[in-house]
């Protein structure tokens, strides 16, 4: 009879396991649903809350922004100018002490020279003579120094901006100091001459490697310029070939009338030929390229200071005594300041 009860029982077991089951079920699916939902409601939230931050962000004001950049801009530019203003001041200056050392190494070589022909008598007085000459000098230096302490002169600075040069890439119009005596230097219609004149003459470079050519003359100035053949091997698919080509070696200006232009005080008075010929060109986008020798550094300082009061930007090219204006594809460009 227990056997018979214990088979009557096992079904009723069954169907309450599997009861439990399901509710079991049914419940981690009401709590991955009610997961779900929440998680969809946070991320909900978490967007608007985004949107609202975005919403209430102020708008970016562009006018303010670019008139900002452009101050900026300018300021910068206005800096590079400054900084442009550096180099001819001191490239003059160092000119100055080349020329000076020179003068005393020659002196000096000199006058060893002289002594060393000197027999040992007369070499003892020329010492001694040197000496004295010497101590003279430091007494007049010590005197000099001692009435200045005494009484101080008042002394005028004169401020002028020398920034660091660069390369002029705009207009740029020349002019000559020599002799105190500043002259216009028609570079750009002797340039224009040369190209419209060379292709006249590429027949003579037949038979000659160079060629020494005229061009006329333009504002008292006249101009000479060369030009060379120059055999250029290249390789081809068939071997190595020559090829010919003509260019300009250099070009230069003399002089074809005496004492050209005038001196400095009367190039710059008004309706001067000076004034007259920086006025056909714009200050902010042209350089005075200026052409000085040593004999005329001090009227190109007075010179650089009324250029700099007009706005000009100023490029100084130094030239040694009795060397020409001129130029070659190889040459460098001008530096303003």
């Amino acid at each position: 009879m227990s056997r018979r009860r214990e088979e009557h029982e096992a079904p009723g077991k069954d169907s309450f396991l599997d009861v439990v089951a399901n509710v079991v079920a049914i419940l981690i699916i009401l709590v991955m649903v009610v997961g779900s939902q929440a998680k969809q409601a946070a991320v909900a939230e978490q967007i608007a809350r985004q949107t609202a931050a975005a919403s209430a962000t102020p708008p970016i004001d562009v006018t303010s922004a670019q008139s900002a950049a452009a101050a900026v801009e300018a300021s910068i530019h206005e800096l590079d100018r400054k900084i442009q203003q550096q180099g001819l001041a001191a490239a003059i200056k160092a000119k100055e002490r080349e020329k000076i050392q020179l003068f005393v190494t020659v002196a000096e070589q000199r006058l060893a020279e002289h002594r060393n022909q000197l027999d040992q008598t007369e070499r003892a007085k020329y010492d001694l003579q040197e000496q004295l000459i010497v101590s003279r000098g430091e007494l007049a230096k010590l005197s000099a120094a001692d009435s200045t302490l005494a009484r101080p002169l008042p002394m005028v600075l004169q401020h002028l901006p020398t920034p660091m040069a660069k390369t002029v890439f705009g207009t740029e119009i020349h002019f000559r100091l020599l002799g105190g005596r500043l002259a216009y230097v028609p570079w750009e219609e002797m340039l224009a001459q040369l190209k419209a004149d060379a292709p006249k003459h590429v027949e003579k470079l037949r038979d000659s490697p160079r060629v020494e050519l005229s061009l006329p003359v333009v504002a008292g100035f006249g101009a000479r310029y060369i030009l060379r053949r120059n055999e250029v091997q290249m390789q081809t698919r068939i071997g190595t070939a020559t090829q010919s080509r003509v260019e300009l070696e250099k070009l230069y200006f003399i002089d074809a009338e005496p004492n050209l232009g005038a001196s400095l005080a009367e190039a710059l008075e008004p309706g001067s030929e000076f004034r007259s010929r920086i006025s056909e060109h714009k200050p902010q986008n042209t350089t005075v390229t200026v052409w000085v020798y040593p004999d005329s550094f001090d009227q190109f300082r007075d010179l650089k200071a009324e250029l700099f009061k007009l706005g000009y930007l100023t490029a100084g090219r130094p030239l040694p005594e009795g060397h020409p204006i001129g130029g070659s594809p190889d040459g460098s460009r001008s530096s303003a300041e």
